[in-house]
């Protein structure tokens, strides 16, 4: 079998493993592969395998029912960030669930399928490696360079697996028995057998015991990834520092976190406004950025600013909770990390002419400005007019399209080049006006040949994001799996826990004086720690983190929702909450909620797995 029909059987195996639809079938369908051990010895084989699994980290995993739904970063934002409490989308206008939670109750529902389908395909494609390739740290067998190197990224690939499905899927560490809790099941060999559940222990030593055996045949192999989309060793220290949080090992996580990020810096403020679709100093793991595989399905065109959707669909790329923006600010209000995201304090620094009705903060609260219908998009039609006859032209729409075009032009750093498209639907959400439709469009002022120049800003919500932009014109981008950052914090985080002050703050420090200029903390106590959690949002909101690690943090989901005319209520959609009581309100945010925040592991698991015992998972009660 040459390299390019391996690639194929490869495909093909991984696909047998996808959701087909928004159904829950893809159990009753068995993966079928061609791929032999012997095959497998083979290095060229063995490498197309390893790319076939990075691959499958990108790859569609369903139908234009949900055409996002490209792997990694889909599980990352429909369960890590929908989870959470600090990211709002209009993508799921269409799935109130992920709002409402009602998904994690529902073993037949798509979200709760979703992370168990894509990460046991993960699990299944690394276990055919690792058992083909005889060599282990103690015993080469004869191989040696890019063989155990191949080894080694299998194993880092299952750990992040099974890491990732403990998060979900198993208990907070306070609720289980001290790791004797029943979670998961455990799947060592090529193909899906019917297997028991197995405790929480169990799947972390597993973990533990393969990023060890990882990190080892990495040393042995001399040899390195060639891409930061692949694994390598400073990747299976983040996960392990990852699985070691869950656990509450503070200084196996501390240590791991350190390791993880040693050769790489925490990015400086040129590289943090450049779109976070391309490398720098401080990414460790990231999302192919090839265009190749995904074309429009691609994350970016969903979630990027420059996203094609983000216009055609009048959806947003995703807003920030303005709870975490006012913690943040008020740590300092120079956090650059602010200027990614429209709030109600950005009117301030619109010019009187882009802002003629002087709107202030309270306008965010105001009906006139704001859609409560449309996903608290700003309200499109308010354009201000400038013949004053319109006593409804009060512009908000205008002292937007000033912030955008001010953000692209004098914030942004990436390259102009690599955002343009000449078809204009992949300009940010501001779309070049030919009409010169004044009654629709903002004048931004005249081209190098003294043209004026007009925009339409379109999906706009309240606390829009800045800060992912994408390769036109697909939404291809590096988006990050795993930075500096991310470690950095991790860290602080552990060191704290163990009691380590000054190491905390060392680590803290290195993130914060990075973003907030002038700046060291020197806060102690609860204070440091919650300063370290807040940091963590901030720096890493819409990367997949808010939902595990406000779930290992034992603390409520606190989502406020907008209520018209108070300027004191959140900016959560309306609809979140509506026909829910304040009883019920409290009873879905409380950690307790869902058997802890346990999703339900997938019915076509348990009716196919005879073997599975669904009596032995604790029940949490939320009362």
């Amino acid at each position: 079998m040459n390299k390019r029909s391996l690639y194929i059987a490869m495909s093909a195996m991984a696909a047998a493993g996808m959701l087909a639809s928004c159904s829950s079938d893809y159990l009753d369908v068995k993966p079928q592969t061609d791929i032999s051990e012997a095959t497998l010895s083979d290095p060229a084989a063995a490498k197309a395998l390893v790319s076939g699994i990075y691959e499958a980290m990108n790859v569609q995993y369903a139908k234009l029912e949900v055409n996002q739904n490209v792997g990694e970063a889909n599980v990352n934002m429909n369960c890590g960030e929908a989870g959470g409490m600090d990211f709002n989308s209009g993508l799921w206008t269409a799935m109130p669930g992920l709002r409402t939670w009602s998904y994690m109750n529902d073993p037949g529902s798509y979200m709760t399928i979703l992370p168990w389908m894509y990460y046991y395909n993960l699990i299944n494609l690394s276990n055919y490696l690792i058992k083909s390739i005889e060599a282990t740290s103690d015993d080469h067998n004869g191989l040696e360079g890019d063989m155990l190197l191949y080894k080694a990224e299998a194993y880092t690939m299952r750990a992040h697996a099974y890491t990732r499905l403990l998060g979900y899927y198993g208990n907070r560490w306070e609720d289980s028995d001290d790791g004797q809790a029943k979670c998961i099941v455990i799947r060592t060999e090529p193909g899906v057998d019917p297997t028991p559940l197995r405790s929480m222990n169990e799947v972390l030593d597993l973990i533990y015991n393969d990023l060890e055996e990882a990190c080892l045949l990495y040393d042995a192999s001399g040899s390195d990834r060639d891409a930061k989309y692949e694994a390598n060793k400073s990747v299976a220290n983040g996960i392990w520092a990852r699985a070691a949080l869950i656990k509450h090992d503070w200084q196996t996580a501390a240590d791991k976190a350190k390791a993880a990020r040693q050769g790489y810096s925490i990015m400086e403020a040129n590289d943090l406004f450049a779109g976070f679709f391309t490398d720098n100093s401080e990414i460790i793991w990231s999302m192919n950025p090839t265009e190749t595989t995904t074309y429009y399905w691609s994350w970016g065109a969903h979630y990027a600013c420059n996203g094609a959707y983000v216009n055609n669909w009048q959806i947003g790329a995703g807003a920030i909770n303005i709870d975490l923006y006012n913690e943040a600010k008020s740590v300092s209000a120079n956090d650059l990390r602010l200027q990614f995201f429209w709030t109600p304090d950005k009117l301030a620094d619109v010019p009187r002419a882009f802002n003629p009705a002087g709107l202030t903060e309270k306008d965010f609260w105001n009906p006139a400005m704001v859609d409560q219908n449309n996903i608290l998009n700003m309200a499109a039609t308010n354009v201000y007019d400038r013949t004053g006859k319109d006593p409804q032209g009060l512009g908000m729409i205008n002292a937007l399209g000033w912030w955008l075009n001010n953000y692209r032009e004098n914030v942004y750093t990436g390259s102009a080049a690599d955002i343009a498209n000449e078809d204009n639907l992949y300009n940010s959400y501001i779309l070049d006006y030919s009409g010169k439709d004044t009654k629709k469009a903002v004048r931004l002022g005249r081209d190098a040949n003294g043209n004026n120049i007009y925009a339409m800003v379109l999906a706009t919500p309240f606390g829009v994001q800045n800060k992912f932009w994408s390769y036109a014109p697909y939404g291809n981008m590096a988006m990050p799996w795993m930075r500096a950052s991310e470690m950095a914090l991790t860290e602080a985080e552990a060191q704290y826990m163990l009691g380590n002050t000054g190491a905390a703050l060392a680590a803290l420090n290195e993130v914060q004086s990075k973003r907030i200029p002038g700046y060291t903390s020197s806060a102690s106590g609860s204070a440091l720690l919650n300063e370290i959690k807040v940091s963590r949002r901030i720096e890493l909101w819409g990367e997949g983190f808010a939902f595990l690690d406000l779930k290992r943090w034992n603390e409520p989901r606190v989502r406020r929702i907008w209520v018209a005319n108070d300027p004191t209520s959140g900016n959560c959609v309306p609809d979140e909450q509506a026909g829910m009581t304040a009883a019920e309100v409290a009873k879905v945010q409380s950690p307790k909620y869902c058997n802890g925040w346990r999703f339900r592991i997938p019915s076509r698991e348990y009716q196919y797995n005879d073997l599975i015992d669904m009596d032995e998972l604790k029940e949490i009660p939320n009362e």
